[in-house]
């Protein structure tokens, strides 16, 4: 089990260790938003009932809550580097739900906006991914457990270009 506190609540919420059980779900836009410490303040209900939270206990947990431990943690932080430069980062994400399910899907981080046009947090989409790419992302995302921003580079995650 691993323990997360609300900075909301300031209640406790456990989620148990990883399982190697997946969860199948129905295909419908996964959308939450974080803020600029990485904390939860919106998901929409399709991510909290995959995820198996309520919403009075989802806003104000970490997005760690949801990242399941073999995501290359260098991968998140470039993720909000490329979102902090006003671009959007696409890639794949292994979650993990509170009872330690997992689930794979495809990811979009783009900042969120203040009226001053400073960027104040993140707008995550997910949805599902292709399965016969996730095996692909699996071996390369264990090659890059472990490694350094610097160094955490795939061809099945990056900054996302737009062709004109």
């Amino acid at each position: 089990m691993q323990e997360f506190r609300n900075v909301k609540t300031g209640k406790t919420v456990m989620r148990d260790a990883p399982q190697e059980r997946r969860v199948d779900y129905d295909g419908k836009m996964m959308i939450l938003e974080i803020d600029d410490d990485g904390i939860i303040t919106y998901a929409n209900r399709t991510l909290r009932d995959i995820l198996e939270y309520e919403k009075e206990e989802i806003v104000g947990l970490p997005y760690a809550v949801s990242l399941h431990p073999e995501m290359p943690e260098g991968l998140y932080r470039q993720a909000l580097e490329i979102a902090n430069r006003g671009k959007i980062w696409s890639g794949y994400e292994k979650s993990i739900t509170r009872n330690g399910h997992y689930f794979w899907t495809s990811v979009c981080v783009q900042p969120k906006y203040q009226m001053d046009q400073l960027i104040n947090g993140y707008i995550i989409r997910k949805k599902p991914p292709e399965d016969d790419i996730i095996r692909e992302v699996q071996k390369e995302y264990a090659r890059l457990a472990g490694k350094d921003i610097l160094v955490c580079r795939s061809e099945f995650c990056g900054e996302l270009n737009f062709h004109h």
